[in-house]
């Protein structure tokens, strides 16, 4: 969100809105806010930072992240003050400083503010030991890490005010310093990202302190803007030049003098500059407000606010010799402005695993592999390669590519389910992007596998056609019947293993005539369970008569479930009833007359 901001009569006001933000901006800056000058920010910060937030020397535009601060008092005054001035500024509240005061011989202390909302403080400490013929003021060491990643992705940052001005004495004192920073951050081993940074105070490159610094080892530190030489007073290194930006005081103490030295630095370990994970944007250092325009000895605003304005989008003219007129007036050094990628951040979601199958079901197991590093532009973070493999039950291999903000990319692997039983395999991804957050995932993942279901009209085997004779039924007499069993037969390893089973219709695929069944459609018989049922045939019609019924079964509805039928045949004859005939009528006459003539004589 571009800030630009204005502190006038008391208010500050914000001027603007938008391109695309920086990952990490941190900012290096003596305010002189110690002794008797301030304690907090001075008339004209506002602008400076609301400036160094629009900024867009690497490519892109940023709220700061972490500043570092020296010639402060004590972090619960200059601390709490500047990190109040950062929240009011940008609109947030998650501005905060760090709590350790270093040890003074004067001239204030070094600390820090930060945006616990995109870096995460672990520790601070003090480093070194003061005295007045040594270290002027201990240095403090602070452990970062971009909000929400793992130690994997930890960086620190060593703040300093070594001791000023010139001769053999001062340059001493200053490598004393110089050599307990590089103890401690060789101690920290190879392989850390560390930025050395502060009021330095150094007159060239060839000084004792900066080659303890760049010599060789675990914490050697390397210049980003690769401007090593002599700079004091040098018009070839007017670009890095940080003191001093006025020629004319504008508060009590202000050193003046112009533009002349390179006081202030931000230098690197060699993890910062390989490319991969936590790094350094190229072209992004600057000696903010420093456009190589300015007159050497000359105040800052000597230099071109058309070519500052160039580098600060959406700024006027006007706005842009604003920001050099308070940057005079604000402190006697420049700020130091560097931005920093973070690393890609891998996050792999496991879609849902559905917990039973049945034996020969395509199950694939899908999973997304994102780039999730909290980035506000696609520069911010590496891309996020990676590879991914399936164990056990699961199989299937492949790669592929995240960029930051890319939405992710969805890949299946397969499960193996040509057994019945419970089976398990393994989603197992791992980043080959060097220095990636989160860099391998595995999750295993089960399933239940269920022997089909086994329909039969006998619980005893597989029986899946039956055929039911009625015979030869008189007319009018009573229906016909024969009951039938559905039985869903338990498979090889047992009822607990096998699939329910539907019966799902009952067709008639012949002429039903006079059949009916008693059965109708289900759901869920557990295997070892049968259903009775009834089929009957009725005798009001004369005549041969066949039918058939199809049974229509499946599974119950699960991944892998099969359809299948099982048939009913039927037949049967109804015949009339016979007419009596005469001669049964007579005897049935003959048999009457003897059993009245019988019961006369009685």
């Amino acid at each position: 969100m571009r800030a630009w901001h204005v502190a006038t009569a008391g208010a500050v006001w914000l001027l603007a809105t938008t391109p695309a933000a920086a990952q990490l901006r941190v900012v290096q800056y003596n305010v002189t806010a110690s002794g008797s000058t301030s304690s907090g920010p001075r008339a004209g910060m506002a602008t400076v930072f609301g400036a160094i937030a629009d900024s867009a020397r690497g490519g892109f535009t940023g709220d700061i992240d972490i500043l570092l601060l020296e010639e402060g008092e004590k972090t619960a005054t200059t601390g709490a003050s500047f990190a109040a001035l950062l929240n009011q500024l940008t609109g947030k509240t998650t501005y905060t400083h760090t709590l350790v005061d270093g040890a003074t011989t004067g001239s204030g202390r070094p600390m820090a503010v930060y945006d616990a909302a995109t870096v995460t403080l672990r520790g601070e400490q003090a480093i070194g030991t003061t005295s007045t013929s040594g270290q002027a003021r201990q240095a403090l060491r602070y452990t970062f890490a971009p909000a929400g990643y793992s130690s994997a992705a930890d960086f620190t940052v060593y703040v300093s005010h070594m001791k000023a001005s010139t001769g053999t004495t001062n340059a001493a004192r200053r490598d004393v310093e110089a050599q307990a920073l590089r103890a401690d951050a060789d101690a920290l081993g190879q392989g850390r990202h560390v930025i050395y940074a502060g009021d330095l105070n150094l007159y060239n490159a060839s000084e004792a302190a900066f080659q303890t610094l760049t010599a060789a080892g675990a914490g050697q530190a390397f210049d980003p803007a690769s401007r090593v030489g002599n700079w004091n007073g040098a018009s070839s290194f007017r670009d890095v030049h940080t003191q001093s930006p006025a020629s004319t005081a504008a508060f009590p103490g202000q050193v003046t003098g112009g533009m002349d030295n390179r006081f202030d630095f931000q230098l690197v370990t060699g993890e910062w500059l390989d490319g991969h994970g936590l790094d350094y944007v190229s072209g992004s250092y600057w000696a903010f407000g420093n456009t190589a325009t300015h007159a050497l000895n000359g105040a800052i605003t000597t230099g071109s606010a058309a070519t500052l304005q160039g580098l600060l989008p959406g700024y006027t003219l006007a706005e842009a010799q604003t920001v050099l007129a308070d940057l005079a007036r604000a402190s006697d050094h420049l700020p130091v402005v560097a931005d920093y990628r973070i690393p890609a951040k891998m996050d792999v979601a496991v879609a849902a695993t559905p917990a039973t199958v049945i034996v020969g079901a395509s199950v694939e197991q899908s999973f997304t592999v994102t780039n999730a590093a909290p980035v506000r532009v696609v520069g911010g973070s590496e891309r996020l390669d990676y590879s991914f493999v399936g164990t056990g039950a699961l199989s299937g291999t492949g790669s592929g590519a995240d960029q930051p903000l890319g939405g992710g990319t969805v890949h299946a692997l397969r499960f193996d389910t040509t057994l019945a039983g419970s089976v398990s395999g393994t989603v197992a991804v791992v980043a080959t992007t060097p220095g990636a957050d989160a860099a391998s995932f595995a999750r295993t993942l089960a399933l239940s596998v269920l022997d089909p279901a086994r329909p039969s009209f006998d619980p005893l085997g597989n029986v899946t056609t039956v055929e039911i004779d009625f015979g030869r039924l008189e007319q009018g007499a009573a229906t016909g019947v024969r009951t039938l069993t559905l039985a869903n037969r338990a498979g090889a390893l047992g009822a607990s293993w096998t699939a329910g089973l539907d019966l799902d219709a009952i067709v008639a695929t012949q002429s039903a005539g006079l059949f009916s069944t008693t059965l109708s459609t289900f759901s869920g018989l557990a295997a070892g369970l049968s259903r009775s049922f009834d089929v009957r045939m009725a005798t009001d019609t004369v005549g041969d008569f066949t039918g058939q019924y199809r049974l229509d079964v499946s599974d119950v509805d699960l991944p892998g479930a099969v359809s299948r039928s099982l048939l009913v045949s039927l037949r049967g004859s109804v015949i009339a009833v016979p007419e009596p005939s005469t001669l049964a009528l007579l005897a049935i006459a003959l048999g009457c007359g003897r059993w009245w003539l019988h019961r006369r004589s009685a």
